[in-house]
């Protein structure tokens, strides 16, 4: 079991993908039903978005905020949050799986407030462990309209975990061609 919450962020416009992402199938199941199995090892599992999905019992908080940024949906997580590290995943990572969240889980450190997986040089801050010390510096960025997620994590004290080695588990699903793309990997 890991002693954290998972909050799972279906609140994107995905305007690139032209409907919810998390709604998209891939086989026989939702990208939404994919994430929550790689989080099934966590204490708690929530879902973080503007609307509330249908069909699904899995807690839900509701952004407030008018802003579209991943950092809206850490703050909201984090807000509501009663565990002190709380994994933030988007839905547009269908083929994360739970031997990842596993991985970073065990790399935790006294200290730290960010646990982040690095693939080729580049921050995966949408799958990521946030310590809740972390919500004033999420609060002051919104305040002052900076609303990257990497420069938060810099900002940060933060423990990079290498993931290069496993680049597909990271792949990105922005438009309909990813998602094919993400398909074909799975065949």
């Amino acid at each position: 079991m890991i002693e954290a919450a998972a909050y799972i962020l279906i609140g994107g416009q995905s305007r690139r993908f032209g409907s919810p992402k998390w709604k998209a199938r891939i086989g026989n199941e939702t990208v939404l039903n994919r994430i929550l199995d790689s989080c099934k090892e966590f204490e708690t599992q929530q879902l973080v978005g503007k609307y509330r999905p249908s069909k699904y019992k899995v807690p839900f908080i509701q952004d407030r905020h008018k802003i579209q940024a991943p950092i809206i949906g850490l703050h909201t997580a984090l807000q509501q949050s009663k565990h002190d590290w709380n994994l933030i995943i988007s839905c547009d990572l269908p083929l994360m799986t739970n031997s990842i969240m596993d991985r970073l889980w065990r790399k935790r450190e006294t200290g730290s407030d960010v646990i982040i997986p690095v693939v080729n040089d580049m921050l995966q801050t949408t799958c990521a462990f946030y310590h809740r010390n972390i919500i004033d510096l999420c609060t002051a960025g919104i305040q002052n309209n900076m609303l990257s997620l990497n420069d938060l994590v810099r900002a940060s004290t933060y423990i990079e975990v290498d993931f290069s080695d496993q680049t597909d588990a990271f792949l990105n699903m922005n438009t309909k061609e990813d998602l094919v793309s993400i398909k074909k990997k799975l065949l």
